[in-house]
């Protein structure tokens, strides 16, 4: 598989003693990105966004874990998974967890992202787990 850049996932994490929904950053490296503009005539004149496609090699796998095996985790530690909501950065996440895509926004200057789809494709030649995702 053919590999461009770095990506950090933010997995969507319940913080128990806060009660409220945190972002943990996990830093996936190399990873396939592409960017697709998509755009639609409507009511309102020409309107247009990004649309991501991600492909996350198997070989940086070893950490994954489904959805519903992530979310029973008392501490996420190194674990990472992907799930319809979770953020992404293009490029690499220096700082701790976060609150929302308005504070990745405020604080990183690049592609930011959430996604929107996910699949694991772990069968056949080029196994990985692709990632469709919005701006």
């Amino acid at each position: 598989m053919i590999t461009n850049a770095v990506l950090t996932i933010f997995n969507q994490f319940p913080d128990r003693e806060n009660r409220k929904m945190i972002f943990v950053p996990h830093k996936l490296e190399p990873v396939w990105f592409h960017t697709n503009q998509k755009s639609s005539v409507g009511t309102d004149g020409l309107s247009s966004a990004d649309e991501y496609k991600i492909r996350i090699p198997c070989s940086l796998c070893n950490d994954w874990l489904p959805p519903e095996d992530y979310r029973d985790l008392t501490d996420p530690g190194n674990k990472w998974t992907v799930q319809n909501g979770d953020l992404f950065i293009v490029g690499e996440w220096t700082g701790g967890n976060v609150s929302g895509i308005a504070e990745l926004k405020k604080n990183f200057f690049g592609v930011v992202g959430t996604v929107l789809s996910h699949s694991e494709n772990f069968y056949g030649s080029s196994k990985h787990i692709r990632i469709g995702g919005g701006s």
